[in-house]
């Protein structure tokens, strides 16, 4: 994986937000557990550093997803595990964005949070699916350097093996 390729960013988002869930519940859990910021000043300035890393990692998913299914439909057309890869992180950039206003709003509600952990999880699942095709195909001599399927027609329509060719 390169990092010229959309998958890596992908994968590099994720880990920022592994490190950002990571530094939340650090906070939260172990340096101050008994914090509510009780102003709207002071969860902004809340959500606006601790929870930072997490709101970066949610951002560059949602372009890398968005990014890598822009390019397999240029390359291959349409695929479903690059677009529902896409799909997952719309769905955890809302969840997390509701999130962010729940607590803006000051009335915190687990249901955000729920919605932005399942769009991530079908993110990540899409994108190591997505990811299996393309090695499965390198491995099998049926893909070019750029990871694309190439399908032989088989030996009854290829005219190259004595068949008919394509009608």
């Amino acid at each position: 994986m390169k990092p010229e390729t959309p998958r890596f960013w992908v994968w590099a988002f994720v880990i920022v937000q592994l490190v950002g869930l990571g530094i939340d519940v650090v906070w939260h859990g172990l340096l101050h557990p008994d914090f509510e910021p009780q102003t709207f000043d002071e969860m902004v300035r809340h959500l606006g550093t601790v929870h930072l890393p997490l709101y970066l990692g949610v951002a560059g998913l949602l372009v890398s997803t968005a990014w890598a299914a822009l390019a397999h439909a240029r390359r291959s057309g349409i695929g479903r595990a690059p677009f529902l890869a896409a799909a997952g992180a719309i769905v955890q950039a809302i969840g997390e964005a509701w999130h962010a206003y729940s607590h803006l709003a000051m009335r915190p509600n687990p249901t955000p949070e729920l919605v932005g952990f399942v769009g991530l999880m079908v993110a990540i699942i899409a994108t190591f699916i997505a990811g299996r095709g393309t090695r499965r195909s390198r491995v099998d001599g049926f893909g070019d350097d750029g990871g694309r399927g190439i399908h032989s027609r088989g030996p009854a329509t290829s005219p190259a093996r004595g068949g008919r060719g394509r009608l």
